[in-house]
């Protein structure tokens, strides 16, 4: 399952910054109904989780994929997804799922409150950037993930990840 879930949100990742870029760039975008408009940086609600993040730019805040949580959209983050975790991994089986993948440059770090991995391979359209953090606050555990296309968008997003607070 964790599996069919990294892949779904790579698909979207891919997907849905195409569309972002789009409407960035003035065109249109069938990104899907979000929850709360573009905004610049600095704190961003997260009103499903009760939660808040820090990310670059604009960010568009949408529903998760799959599971409860949000879709965040913007050229600073590419598209990413926080979600409840209804199954919390250890860093060790999120270490086992990457390996399908033929990790390069795998980083982990542990956090007061979790851990972050993040990892790049080569795919058929390029390099791919993969970021996984997991963190438990207030009780419940989140995962915060993305699959991108560039580094510094990967960057972005293991910053806002590890910026999740009440």
């Amino acid at each position: 399952m964790t599996r069919v879930s990294i892949l779904a949100v790579a698909l979207a990742s891919l997907a849905t910054f195409s569309a972002c870029k789009k409407k960035e760039e003035g065109g249109s975008s069938s990104s899907g109904k979000s929850t709360e408009a573009a905004k610049p940086a600095g704190p961003t609600k997260l009103p499903k989780l009760g939660l808040q993040i820090d990310a670059p730019g604009p960010i568009e805040v949408g529903d998760a994929i799959m599971g409860e949580g949000h879709m965040l959209r913007g050229a600073g983050v590419g598209a990413m997804q926080i979600e409840i975790a209804k199954t919390p991994q250890t860093l060790d089986e999120a270490k086992s799922d990457a390996d399908m993948y033929s990790p390069k440059n795998l980083k982990e770090e542990n956090l007061a409150d979790g851990w972050a991995l993040t990892f790049e391979n080569k795919g058929g359209a390029g390099t791919n950037y993969w970021v996984s953090v997991r963190r438990d606050i207030g009780g419940k555990t989140y995962n915060c993930t993305t699959t991108g296309s560039e580094a510094g968008q990967a960057a972005a997003v293991l910053a806002a990840c590890k910026s999740l607070r009440p």
